[in-house]
């Protein structure tokens, strides 16, 4: 058994597998995010993903269901991306492959000085 990677396109019978799943109606289905009506032969629709593959989601049926072009794209780029974006990030630091970028570094032979609120020369 194959499984498609994000760069596949998914085939054409899978696809209305898909929308036949959801289906409650004569060639109508609800869209997984906003909830109107898809219909299948009229609308612009895609498949998208429930949990984004690369935030761990499965490449299964049950991941997935059918979607508005329009509201997919607003999920992608509004939760998937930003989500998946922060994953990467985290995952760099956890493994030590990335420094983090906001850290101010202290001057060398510099203390800070509470009560003065700000750096001084270390005592001797």
């Amino acid at each position: 058994m194959t499984f498609n990677t994000p760069r596949q396109r998914m085939s054409d019978k899978r696809r209305q597998h898909i929308f036949s799943e959801n289906c409650t109606g004569h060639n109508v289905a609800p869209c997984c995010l906003c909830g109107r009506p898809i219909h299948r032969h009229n609308d612009r629709w895609i498949v998208e993903h429930k949990r984004a593959l690369a935030l761990l989601g499965k490449d299964v049926n049950t991941n997935c269901g059918p979607a508005h072009y329009n509201c997919a794209q607003v999920k992608t780029h509004t939760e998937d991306l930003p989500r998946i974006r922060k994953a990467k990030r985290q995952q760099a630091m956890n493994e030590g492959t990335k420094e983090i970028s906001r850290r101010f570094a202290r001057p060398a032979g510099m203390v800070y000085d509470w009560q003065r609120r700000r750096y001084v020369q270390q005592p001797a």
